[in-house]
């Protein structure tokens, strides 16, 4: 990987480890002001939305195992494209689910911040 794939990467798992460490400081700093999150049900949330139910233990994550992934950096916009398991306890129900994304990072003030 490139220094700068390497960079998206620290900090796909720098989000991870914030989400299981119920970290605000280090979720606010990655994730922009204006992103949104859709969980697998369909549901909508904003960042304050998101980040309030984890720290409320409404959204508790305990592992984050990366399955595979792929990175492609232009300038200062990175894509990611990740499949991982996530074990969690979520609105009430425990379990591990499978899942594939993609997610776009922009590089600010040096630190590669999750966009969408």
């Amino acid at each position: 990987m490139t220094t700068e794939e390497n960079e998206v990467y620290s900090a796909y798992e720098a989000i991870n480890n914030a989400m299981i460490q119920k970290d605000r400081t280090a979720m606010e700093l990655y994730f922009d002001k204006n992103l949104t999150f859709t969980h697998m049900s369909g549901k909508k949330q904003t960042r304050e939305e998101f980040i309030g139910e984890i720290m409320d233990g409404t959204l508790n994550y305990f592992k984050v195992e990366t399955k595979d992934f792929s990175i492609s950096v232009k300038g200062d916009t990175a894509h990611m494209k990740v499949t991982h398991t996530l074990t969690a306890k979520v609105y009430g129900i425990s379990g591990s689910w499978t899942m594939s994304g993609e997610n776009t990072y922009k590089k600010r003030d040096g630190i590669w911040v999750r966009v969408k």
